[in-house]
């Protein structure tokens, strides 16, 4: 390493014999090329922290991704805001790019640009917006979008942060800039955010660094006014661009005009030698413990068979130790993570065949109540026997339906509640009764805890209307489940004779065992039950599960 800074240093000496014999002419161009150089080189300097911002955001919208699957964007933002200082919304789309999830504003807003969510359609997976202006916030703002799948991989919508333009502009306002220099961000329109001395560049310039996706130089030409050397740069790979600036020295300025001097060489030496010896340690040192940053993070994202050891074969041997001690690392943690999804595996297994036993439990249960109610003369016992037995045969369909779940620890409602409606008319013969069924239900992931009384209370709702709602012509039965930021809405409805509101279950006084059992139901759940009913309209029972409850998993 020492021998190449050394060879490094030399060659960058050089100029030095070169500079002693030529013109001051050529000695006044010189100086205005390397004042601008030195603004492609700041351009680099400062901008990192934009950089390594937009970065860290576009990498933690997928880290969160789960959490803003599940409308969670609150809770996301409340997260993200402590480390992501332009941080302004986190929202969530749905498939024509309306939120229906948003941290700082009410849901209900669309995209700036309808387009943006044509691409995401189209399968691109992670996209940066152009800046716009947001009424809700009255800020420019630009957005960082991911694509969002379903368990089909169809596009299910997607997930955004949005930055404040004025406030990653002040981000590189932390670099140790030299007087006169000014940073400012670009829109791909030319429009000008953190900028005191320009608001709009020619946009063909954008489009020229568009193109090269490299810092180019020009000269911005103010009237009334001095004209300035402009660096722009793009930042990361989205529609965002750095513009640096400071006054132009001219061509005819003392400065670079001025005669060198015998205490001029030994300057230029010194800068040149200053810019050999970073410049060395840009290439030795810096470049590859950024290579390093980023293996880190592709290893924090889960790629453990990620192999970065043979990319550093050329790198200092310190770092290519380091790295090959970052493969094997990976390899451990890889191991131990396979180790631990096979044990949830097999837990997932030994659950499963609980339910199935329980379910089979009871229906032994069930087969025994049968035999004893066929033992009974008096027309009460064997009501209370069959009700009984009806009630038990639907905890073992929930059980049934529980262990031919995919998942455990969290259940899909809508096949869910799909299949347990679909067991329960089979076992009631509601068909055969002339009763339909009609379902509707959100597609949302619910806890088993809240999932099976959930699954009771449609039960016991179902039950008490094929008892008492229907006649000999038949009916119809709606189950629905609704989801919005502040609460879930279960609701079971049918089209029956209807009763008395201060009657459920057959009862006069509502103090039945099925109203009891839902009740019972809706406690445990925290929510809050309304029955709708009049007689000869049919009746309809409302579940709401409040935002505070529904957020918990």
């Amino acid at each position: 390493m020492r021998k190449r800074l050394v060879m490094t240093l030399a060659v960058a000496l050089t100029p030095i014999l070169v500079l002693s014999v030529i013109s001051a002419y050529l000695d006044a161009s010189k100086g205005l090329d390397s004042r601008r150089a030195n603004l492609l080189l700041l351009a680099d300097a400062s901008l990192d922290a934009i950089e390594r911002s937009i970065d860290e955001s576009a990498l933690l919208l997928t880290l969160h991704k789960d959490d803003l699957v599940s409308r969670r964007c609150k809770g996301v933002y409340k997260k993200l805001a402590e480390v992501v200082v332009p941080l302004s919304n986190v929202a969530r789309f749905d498939t024509e790019g309306v939120a229906i999830c948003s941290a700082t504003s009410d849901a209900g807003w669309t995209l700036p640009n309808p387009a943006i969510n044509e691409r995401l359609k189209r399968g691109e997976q992670l996209i940066r917006t152009d800046t716009y202006y947001s009424e809700r916030t009255h800020e420019w703002l630009f957005a960082i979008l991911l694509r969002l799948d379903d368990s089909d991989e169809a596009f299910a919508g997607s997930a955004g942060l949005e930055l404040r333009a004025d406030q990653l502009a002040l981000l590189s306002r932390g670099v140790d800039l030299a007087e006169g220099v000014e940073i400012a961000l670009l829109d791909d329109r030319g429009e000008a955010f953190g900028s005191a001395r320009f608001a709009k560049v020619d946009s063909d310039w954008i489009k020229q660094v568009e193109k090269s996706q490299s810092a180019e130089l020009f000269v911005l030409t103010n009237k009334g006014g001095p004209s300035l050397d402009v660096v722009i740069k793009p930042v990361g790979t989205g529609n965002v661009f750095a513009a640096i600036s400071r006054k132009s020295p001219g061509f005819w300025s003392e400065f670079t005009l001025r005669p060198i001097t015998s205490i001029g060489l030994p300057l230029i030496a010194f800068s040149i030698a200053l810019l050999a010896v970073w410049l060395a340690i840009d290439s030795l040192v810096l470049r590859w413990l950024s290579r390093l940053t980023r293996t880190v993070r592709v290893y924090g994202a889960g790629r453990y068979q990620f192999k970065a050891g043979q990319t550093f074969d050329k790198a200092p041997k310190e770092i290519a130790r380091l790295a090959r001690a970052m493969d094997v690392m990976a390899k451990d943690i890889g191991e131990r993570d396979q180790d631990l999804k096979l044990a949830i595996a097999s837990r997932d297994a030994a659950v499963r065949e609980i339910h199935h036993r329980v379910k089979n439990n009871l229906q032994i249960v069930t087969s025994f109540l049968n035999l004893q109610g066929r033992q009974l003369q008096d027309p009460k016992a064997k009501a209370a026997i069959s009700a009984a037995r009806h009630r038990i045969d639907a905890l073992a369909i929930v059980h049934q339906t529980l262990y031919q779940n995919e998942r455990l620890e969290q259940v899909q409602m809508k096949p869910f509640l799909t299949g347990l409606v679909m067991h329960l008319s089979e076992a009631l013969g509601m068909e055969d009764l002339g009763v339909r069924v009609t379902q509707s239900y959100a597609d949302v992931m619910r806890p088993a805890d809240d999932a099976i009384p959930m699954a009771l209370f449609v039960v016991e709702a179902i039950t008490n209307a094929m008892k008492y709602a229907f006649d000999k012509t038949g009916g119809e039965v709606h189950i629905s489940l609704a989801v919005d930021e502040e609460e879930i809405t279960l609701k079971i409805a049918d089209n029956g004779r209807g009763y008395d509101a201060a009657t459920l279950s057959g009862q006069s006084d509502g103090s039945g065992l099925g109203s009891k059992l839902m009740k019972a139901f809706a406690r445990q759940l925290s929510a809050e039950l309304t029955i709708d009913t009049q007689e000869g309209k049919g009746c309809r029972l409302t579940l709401v599960i409040p935002e505070a409850y529904a957020d918990q998993s």
